[in-house]
């Protein structure tokens, strides 16, 4: 019975190392913080830590802003996605496959302001979610806003963007813009006016984009920037792997010292 119960014990151990997110997690970093200025947080898996310069990011990790804040991500296909303050947008997901058509990036934005620049994948396998419409995206520089009740502001710089909501779907060119309220479809398209204060104070605090990622930014997507409490509890599982290891060699050796003695016994007898 004590033999069963190290096994088990054993066993346990291995599915949970096996299964833990915490460790699969470490596989899905699909970029990093280029830039970050003042007060940004991650949230993934429950687990929320504070981000800085070269960090990981992870697909569905939400990135909050606060007040004054602001950051600037470069992802595997050198997409670039600027957010402002007050914002959250979430990474929903993001693959990168050798196979141009099953590569995927869809992210959401839920309030705050954002610049996104596409990277090298085809523009059809982007797209953007708000509170009241989805952007499909056809070009390549456009800048969102989100506020409080959901509605939503389009601009694009660059490119080409259709924008759906309440059944209706918009075609935005460079140099227009469009806007979707709460229930309604977007506004017909017209041409973009100044940028609003938030989009301007994200602009000054993270400055010029970089004109290509280098370094960790190109291809530097390991393990790093899990929170602490990630870590520790990786830390924990590899603890309990180690003890239940130690477990089956105590067993082990149990067994062979039992089976010694009963050996030197019999021998004993028979003389």
């Amino acid at each position: 019975m004590k033999r069963f119960t190290r096994k088990s014990v054993v066993f346990a151990a291995v599915a949970a190392l096996t299964l833990h997110p915490v460790l699969a997690q470490a596989q899905v970093a699909v970029g990093n913080a280029n830039k970050i200025v003042s007060n940004v947080r991650g949230v993934l898996q429950a687990n929320t830590r504070t981000l800085v310069t070269q960090d990981n990011v992870f697909s569905n990790e939400v990135v909050n802003t606060g007040a004054n804040s602001a950051a600037r991500f470069i992802f595997r296909d050198k997409t670039m996605l600027s957010v402002g303050a007050n914002s959250s947008v979430t990474l929903d997901n993001f693959v990168f496959d050798a196979d141009s058509a099953k590569s995927q990036v869809a992210l959401s934005m839920s309030k705050g302001v954002m610049r996104f620049v596409t990277g090298n994948l085809s523009k059809d396998r982007y797209t953007i979610r708000t509170p009241t419409a989805l952007i499909g995206i056809r070009g390549t520089i456009l800048v969102i806003t989100v506020a409080l009740n959901g509605a939503t502001s389009i601009s694009v710089v660059e490119g080409a963007v259709s924008v759906t909501a309440a059944g209706t779907t918009t075609s935005v060119g460079s140099g227009f813009s469009t806007s979707v309220s709460p229930g309604g479809p977007p506004t017909p398209p017209s041409a973009s006016p100044p940028s609003p204060p938030q989009v301007q104070n994200m602009e000054v605090a993270l400055g010029p984009e970089p004109g290509v990622a280098t370094g960790q930014q190109a291809s530097g997507f390991g393990a790093g920037g899990l929170s602490a409490g990630a870590i520790a509890a990786g830390v924990g599982l590899a603890a309990l792997a180690a003890l239940a290891i130690a477990a089956a060699a105590s067993d082990s050796d149990s067994v062979s010292t039992t089976d010694a003695s009963s050996s030197t016994a019999t021998a004993t007898s028979g003389q």
